[in-house]
């Protein structure tokens, strides 16, 4: 069957990246109110492991093979818990309230439970095709 322009595989239609895609831009407008002093460390490192979520996830659905897709998926968890440590650490430091703290760190879970399930996805339809 040939493949038409609908047929693409197009990361912006997935809950996941749309997710990842808000919670970077709240980090992002977040980490504006960090003091100057972090703008070459804590600010930059947690906006650099925030926005590397979606970009794998994107990455990662534009392979062909569904084992380098998982091997996106993973390097995307990865992130997220990187951006929870990085959290953490502004909570700890004052950078941001204890209420933001929650609802990024809830956001970070919550992405973290869909990356889950779809890696358990790509693994079934590996299962149910045999290739790799």
């Amino acid at each position: 069957m040939k493949k038409t322009v609908n047929s693409i595989k197009d990361f912006k239609t997935l809950k996941v990246w749309q997710k990842s895609k808000e919670l970077t831009n709240r980090i992002y407008e977040i980490t504006q109110k960090f003091p100057t002093h972090e703008q070459y460390v804590l600010t930059t490192q947690i906006r650099r492991s925030c926005a590397s979520i979606g970009a794998n996830i994107a990455e990662g659905n534009g392979q062909l093979f569904p084992n380098k897709q998982i091997q996106f998926l993973s390097i995307s968890l990865g992130s997220v818990a990187e951006t929870r440590n990085w959290l953490d650490l502004a909570k700890e430091c004052g950078y941001i309230s204890e209420e933001d703290f929650v609802e990024l760190d809830e956001k970070c879970t919550e992405i973290t439970k869909m990356l889950l399930g779809y890696v358990k996805s790509v693994r079934k339809q590996i299962e149910n095709s045999n290739i790799e």
